[in-house]
């Protein structure tokens, strides 16, 4: 019998006893039995209503009990089934590649240049996004075990904006987005703060933006505040024409997560973005409004490297001021963004819409500068320009969009430049002061008017196939200087060339590079150099290093994230012999360095050697196989992931007895959920399996049994951390070298 049932029962007697009690006196009587008959079904009502509530609530419990279980169950694939997804889509963008054949274009009036397309740009594209996880999760891993600091130096905001625009746009070409950068003029040239994660923030949430947008507009708009004293605030907002998220989304959409449906992985970046933002003391918020787009508002507390002279871009020549500008672009939004640009160098602009320009052409005799978007040259445009730069001194400018450099392009020798977007003051400045052929003064002490002597490879970097770490012993010896700000692609890179006996030399800058090639301790027999860098950047190092002739045959090859031809030719006018572009791709690596360091007899040997097939380590507690497929099948990258696990959690059997003696549940919980997906993403599938029966444990309320897990806990990790040892040292991974 359930306390419901026991409970109207004693009501009905005690209703029964009350109406004998009655029936035996007066017409009292008939009303008290009357009222305790009302009393009875009153109570008999409460506890009725108070059952429905009962049963409702039990069935809220469970639901949320369902969801909950469900929601760790997504939890615990975050980074742990990256590999089968990845290998789907490769297959289907191979069988997508077979079904299209080659189809030539009929012929024009007007000449089209078509750019050679890979017939694998999809699987570079799914490679580029497992690289991005990767890289989050060393993030992630390093933020866990404090090791990000945050390093305050002079930088170029605008490199940071063309390193970040090329490497989105290269990730996501060929979609149709629009991608505006609208920055006020009053956002000075030169800022002081941390660049490398503030662009690491920056790229992040461009990043979500486009996973999520298949057609559209993105736009960054830059703003700068004053606060007090010398301190400024950057104020970032990132606006999409999307289709938005639910609000439950947004209040989720900093924690990380996988997507089952879309068989992609979300929110690790944003996560590691949050915390690095709080670190920098601002802020970071996101808005959204189902059918109107997302936004995100980004705040930073920053200086001004010079106050006294904010603008830092003056055309070199008054005559290059005050030009008469017209533009057209596709986007209405982007042209206004570009307006204002021109307007910084006090140019008297006019923008019309594409719509308002077919319908009729406006007379551009009066104007200096056409900036006219790609799609609107035809054979009756081109005449009339043609005419038009016969009676004056007219410049053409052709405008697309970065998304789409690398479709067919219009090509007449009426066009004097080709602009892409998104734009910034940099590169409006450079194309005009080009554009007139005017001479400026070096960003260094100055540009030696001089051969190189060592050849310039202007061509793109080829590939050399089936190189593994081993093939870098080929480079033994050799001393190689790298010049990079981001730590863990010195690690990167460290890792792969270190155990081939290679000496490696890190700088964190420009100058630092300058400063330990003067200084004449050490012989270098290349150097490696980044181009967007604090206090001086890779274009100023590296003409710096040219002015004097003892370096001339020092090979400097840039490792950078930039991809417009202008930014590329600026490179080799500083004295760059060869350009290769991120992210890292260990076979283009290989030749870059093949081909200053290796001769004859050595370049077969290395042959050789990069044929060779590494043998399998097996290791108690770690599936490297599986591991390395998750770390976007690169040893490399899996040994930095190992390391920065060993740091993070390698020691969390000590947390762990903490928590459970401490009854601190919530966080068993939490770290329950940290290195689930961090173990499966690993391959410690002894460790995962321990680690998921501690989970249930706590997911079905069985908390008496925790303290049975500590010594088993103690156990697991213990052997993990020494199978990791092993694997690193005979891997020749040399933590210190980073």
């Amino acid at each position: 019998m359930n306390k419901r049932t026991l409970s109207i029962s004693v009501l009905l007697c005690t209703f029964v006893y009350g109406a004998e009690s009655a029936a035996s006196d007066s017409i009292e009587g008939f009303w008290i039995w009357i009222a305790l008959f009302a009393l009875a079904l009153i109570g008999i009502l409460i506890l009725f209503i108070s059952s429905l509530q009962t049963r409702k609530i039990e069935q809220i419990h469970k639901e949320i009990f369902e969801r909950q279980l469900e929601m760790e169950k997504n939890q615990t694939m975050l980074l742990s089934n990256m590999s089968e997804n990845i290998y789907g889509m490769v297959n289907q963008a191979l069988k997508k590649e077979e079904r299209q054949e080659s189809r030539k274009e009929p012929s024009m009036s007007l000449v089209r240049r078509e750019p050679e397309l890979s017939a694998f740009d999809g699987i570079e594209n799914i490679e580029d996004r497992l690289l991005t996880v990767t890289n989050d999760l060393i993030e992630f891993l390093r933020l866990k075990s404090d090791k990000i600091e945050i390093v305050n130096e002079t930088f170029n905001l605008n490199n940071v904006l063309n390193e970040i625009s090329g490497y989105i746009c290269n990730k996501y070409k060929g979609k149709e987005v629009d991608l505006i950068f609208d920055i006020n003029n009053n956002v000075p040239r030169l800022l002081i703060g941390d660049s490398l994660h503030l662009g690491q923030v920056i790229n992040s949430i461009l990043e979500h933006m486009m996973e999520r947008l298949e057609s559209g507009e993105l736009k960054l708009e830059i703003s700068m505040y004053s606060t007090y004293e010398e301190s400024i605030e950057l104020e970032f907002q990132f606006h999409d024409t999307g289709e938005g998220i639910t609000e439950e989304a947004l209040e989720s959409l900093f924690n990380p997560y996988y997507d089952e449906r879309s068989s992609t992985y979300r929110g690790l970046g944003l996560f590691v973005s949050s915390e690095l933002v709080k670190m920098m003391k601002g802020e970071l918020s996101a808005q959204s409004q189902l059918g109107k787009g997302t936004s995100f508002t980004l705040t930073v507390p920053l200086e001004i490297h010079d106050r006294q002279n904010k603008r830092m871009y003056r055309l070199p020549e008054k005559v290059l001021t005050g030009k008469k500008v017209f533009i057209v672009d596709d986007n209405y939004n982007a042209a206004l963004a570009i307006k204002k640009t021109f307007a910084y160098f006090r140019h008297e602009v006019r923008v019309l819409s594409k719509e308002a320009f077919l319908k009729n052409m406006p007379n551009l005799m009066p104007y200096d500068i056409v900036v006219l978007h790609e799609s609107l040259f035809n054979q009756r445009l081109v005449d009339y320009l043609n005419k038009l730069k016969l009676g004056k001194e007219l410049k053409v400018i052709a405008l697309n969009s970065l998304l789409r450099v690398d479709e067919e392009q219009f090509s007449n020798d009426l066009i004097d430049v080709y602009l892409y977007t998104p734009l910034n003051q940099e590169r409006i400045f450079e194309m005009i002061v080009g554009m007139y052929d005017i001479s400026v003064e070096s960003i260094g002490e100055g540009n030696p008017e001089k051969e190189n002597a060592l050849e310039i490879y202007k061509s793109h970097i080829q590939e050399t196939k089936d190189i593994t770490q081993s093939s870098f012993a080929a480079f033994r010896d050799k001393h190689i200087l790298i010049v990079e700000d981001n730590v863990i692609n010195q690690k990167v890179l460290s890792s792969l060339l270190v155990p081939g006996g290679v000496k490696i030399s890190l700088a964190n800058n420009g100058q630092e590079a300058v400063d330990m090639i003067k200084e004449k301790k050490m012989q270098f027999d290349l150097v490696l150099m980044d181009i967007n860098m604090p206090i001086l950047d890779g274009y100023a190092a590296t003409e710096m290093i040219r002015l004097d002739p003892k370096y001339d045959t020092l090979p400097i090859v840039a490792f950078t994230a930039l991809v417009l031809d202008s930014e590329i030719e600026k490179m080799y006018s500083c004295g760059i012999n060869a350009f290769l572009s991120k992210p890292l791709n260990i076979g283009k690596l290989y030749t870059a360095l093949s081909m200053f360091l290796l001769e004859g007899e050595k370049a077969a040997e290395a042959e050789v050697v990069a044929a060779q097939e590494e043998k399998q380590i097996t290791l108690r507690g770690l599936d490297v196989k599986h591991g390395i497929a998750h770390a976007n099948n690169s040893k490399v990258l899996y040994m930095e992931v190992l390391s920065e696990f060993i740091a993070a959690y390698g020691k969390s059997d000590i947390l762990f007895k903490k928590l459970v003696n401490e009854h601190r549940y919530e966080q068993i919980k939490m770290l329950c959920i940290d290195m689930r997906g961090l173990t499966g993403t690993i391959g410690a599938h002894d460790m995962l399996e321990l680690v998921n029966k501690i989970h249930q444990a706590i997911l079905y309320k069985n908390q008496a049994t925790l303290p049975d897990f500590i010594h088993r806990y103690h156990s697991e990790i213990t052997a993990l951390n020494s199978s990791i040892e092993e694997y690193l040292s005979l891997s020749g991974y040399k933590a210190e070298a980073a």
